[in-house]
């Protein structure tokens, strides 16, 4: 493969004693044998952090900014050799005299090559600076410790940063057109959303994680250009740089990891943010993105996007957001806290470039399970909607799983509003509780967990509630709790036959067994 992934690192210490014990690390792609791109994450300890901060994306042309930065080390996996090295078999003999001979030291895992070069140009990226001024403005990049407004402005300030290093000159002289021409000749248009993904890290700029793969699939995509995906390929700090391919046998290289860790509204965001790289070379070299075939779902799983898209409902109510599921004939079930404030806010439904206003039919006691409320609005209004199909059989714990909600949009880009779409299995299922490891975050509360069947049909089998937050604030958006739909369904279906709200009243089930399950004790949960 002409792309791989690589750990870069390099020493860092303000005593010089230690100059060679501490490192500063990342990850980074390597193309031609003599570029390798990295993220700018991995220049924060760095006192010119700070002079690219104040640039303002201004870009940084003089030999004294980068004469100044430290040299770099790039650790790859050693390929096979191409020819006999007498060096090579007296160092393969020397180690199988000297340890466990039933051991292959000649695994990958055990061989790793270490090359050094210089950072020959950095730069920030437009359309990711606009992406954090209008959406990531409320986020916390990083760590939640020490200092966490100069951590988060920093962050900010580099999470659209790239740096190109040379590994075969020493000297800098701001290259930039043709090692990036070449990289944009070898990436394709960022993929559609449901493609699955692969990505290639170094979590924690540690050896023995070198070039781990992590999958998951395009969660969402933010911007027309596009200018960010999200995905729920797992990844940890120090993944940043690395490469995102599409998965199957090709592997093509459609983006970079600009953000494992961040945190917003208090939560954790277990979603990984990676960079649509064609997007971000084409703004460099100013020429136009569309120039590849795009990396797109299978028709399968663009029919059930589809279905899913036309089923779930963004809600809000006041400050309050979260999703909804439509029930048919103008109904939708959301989660009560959702719609709280309704006697004093009105309750909007947004749905497939739709924008209409409900009313609450019904909703539960605050604090009490199990936290769902009926809505009602005009039917006429969502004819392009599909009414949601429940499944027949409970869940089976162990069942992969998607769940759909609405965490982050742009406020003045409603009309291309798509749910955001997370995959998972079932952990835990008893008939008033379901828990999932799909993540979920702020925005999914009242949304569906979907369950595909063998003949690709989507059917929801519960509505999500909340994830797990300890007592201390923690969250864990992994770990997260929704209400099987056999819980609910046949009060609501009464209802929506005869409109007697006394069977509604049913569903606030005051036993105390289900009850303490849904308070989570020792953690809590939302409601």
């Amino acid at each position: 493969m002409a792309v791989e992934g690589v750990m870069v690192t390099y020493n860092y210490s303000d005593d010089g004693e230690l100059a060679n014990i501490l490192t500063v690390a990342a990850s980074g792609i390597k193309y031609s044998n003599r570029w390798v791109l990295t993220h700018g994450s991995i220049l924060s300890p760095l006192k010119q952090a700070k002079i690219i901060k104040e640039a303002r994306g201004k870009p940084i042309v003089n030999d004294e900014f980068y004469n100044t930065l430290p040299e770099m080390y790039v650790t790859c996996e050693k390929g096979k050799s191409r020819g006999s090295n007498l060096y090579e078999g007296v160092e393969r003999l020397s180690r199988e005299r000297n340890l466990d001979i039933d051991t292959d030291f000649e695994h990958s895992s055990y061989q790793a090559r270490v090359m050094t070069g210089r950072i020959c140009h950095l730069w920030q990226c437009p359309i990711l600076d606009r992406c954090v001024d209008d959406i990531l403005y409320s986020w916390t990049i990083g760590h939640r410790d020490g200092d966490v407004e100069k951590q988060t402005q920093l962050g900010k300030a580099l999470l659209s940063v790239f740096v190109l290093i040379d590994l075969e000159s020493d000297n800098t002289g701001f290259k930039t057109l043709r090692p990036l021409s070449e990289l944009l000749d070898l990436v394709r248009l960022p993929p559609e959303r449901g493609t699955n993904i692969q990505v290639h890290s170094t979590p924690f700029g540690c050896e023995v994680f070198l070039n781990a793969v992590t999958r998951g699939s395009v969660c969402g995509v933010v911007g027309k250009r596009p200018s960010l995906l999200l995905t729920d390929a797992a990844t940890a700090l120090g993944s940043e740089g690395g490469p995102v391919f599409t998965d199957g046998p090709t592997k093509e290289l459609v983006g970079a990891v600009v953000c494992s860790v961040s945190w917003w509204r208090g939560e954790w965001v277990g979603l990984t943010l990676a960079a649509p790289l064609r997007s971000v070379l084409a703004a460099k070299l100013r020429v136009p993105p569309a120039a590849a075939p795009r990396a797109a779902p299978s028709p399968l799983h663009s029919d059930i996007l589809e279905r899913i898209d036309r089923v779930t409902l963004l809600v809000r109510c006041g400050a309050s957001w979260g999703a909804g599921v439509y029930l048919g004939d103008g109904f939708v079930i959301t989660c009560a806290h959702v719609v709280k404030n309704h006697a004093s806010h009105k309750v909007s439904l947004y749905c497939r470039g739709v924008k209409e206003t409900a009313i609450v039919r019904y909703k539960n006691v605050d604090d009490k399970a199990y936290d769902l409320a009926l809505l009602f609005t005009n039917p006429q209004c969502w004819n392009h909607l599909l009414p949601a199909v429940f499944s027949d059989e409970p869940a089976e714990k162990g069942e992969s799983v998607l769940a759909a909600g609405y965490p982050y949009f742009n406020e003045n880009n409603l009309d291309d509003l798509k749910p955001t779409v997370t995959s998972g299995h079932i952990n835990n299922v008893s008939p008033s509780l379901i828990q999932t490891s799909c993540c979920v975050q702020s925005g999914f509360s009242g949304g569906p967990i979907f369950q595909i069947t063998s003949n690709a049909q989507v059917r929801v089998l519960g509505i999500i509630v909340s994830n797990a937050k300890t007592e201390t604030g923690a969250c864990f958006p992994y770990i997260n709790m929704a209400v099987p739909a056999k819980a609910f369904l046949r009060l609501v279906q009464q209802f929506i036959d005869d409109r007697d709200e006394k069977k509604l009243l049913a569903i606030e089930n005051s036993r105390e067994m289900i009850q303490s399950q849904w308070r989570l004790l020792p953690y809590r949960s939302k409601i």
